[in-house]
Order: structure tokens, then C-alpha cells, then sequence
């Protein structure tokens, strides 16, 4: 089999959207039927003001999430971190790290955590 690598340009939603597609059958195919709703909440984004840091506002608004997440039936939290940043904050709030890749940015490390909420 001769494959050949396109690169699109356009009509990226419908190529995108046939990818996932595909990949959706393909999972269920060996997974079986994945419902609707959501399992995992997935924290993007955290950023406490410095002069408002070490007042417990971070710590609430985490538990906050993860409260609303347990309410709703989700099974996991997810998120990343760099080395720079918080990872011992995330450790103390009993995530787990699961991937690291190291040297991103340079002399920097990223990495992602996971805490089970059930």
C-alpha cells in the first residue's frame, strides 16, 4: 500500500470533523458505546492575582469545580502544569501526576495530573 501525506488547507472543519468521526467508531468498535455525558472535568486555566496567593482562594475555587463535577456524575479532573508554576499546589490537593514531558519549555518540564472524584 502506497500512502500519501496531503497536507489540507482547506475545509478543515469537514476533514477534522471525518477524523473524529472515524476515530469515535473506532473506539466504541473496542470499547463499546461511550454515553453522552461528560466523565471528565479538564481545568485549563487557573491564575490567582500574587497579592491575592496563600489566602485560600485557589483551594476553594478548585473544590468548587470538583464539587460540581461529583454532582454531575464526572469521574475525573485533569490539567497540566510546568515545573515553574504549581505542581507540589496540585500534589497537595491530592492530584496525581501522569505525564511529564521534560524539557518544555527549555529547562522547564510540563505536567499532567489526574484526581479520581468517585
Amino acid at each position: 500500500m502506497d500512502a500519501q501525506v496531503i497536507l489540507e488547507t482547506q475545509e478543515l472543519d469537514e476533514v477534522a470533523n471525518e477524523i473524529r468521526e472515524r476515530l469515535l467508531a473506532f473506539n466504541q468498535e473496542r470499547a463499546g458505546p461511550f454515553n453522552d455525558v461528560r466523565v471528565v472535568l479538564f481545568i485549563e486555566l487557573l491564575w490567582i492575582d500574587e497579592a491575592a496567593r496563600r489566602q485560600g482562594i485557589g483551594t476553594s475555587l478548585m473544590r468548587a469545580a470538583e464539587s460540581e463535577a461529583r454532582k454531575r456524575g464526572w469521574e475525573v479532573c485533569f490539567l497540566s502544569t510546568f515545573t515553574f508554576q504549581a505542581p507540589e499546589y496540585y500534589r497537595k490537593l491530592g492530584y496525581e501526576p501522569f505525564g511529564e514531558l521534560k524539557g518544555m519549555p527549555p529547562g522547564h518540564s510540563r505536567t499532567w495530573f489526574a484526581k479520581w472524584l468517585k
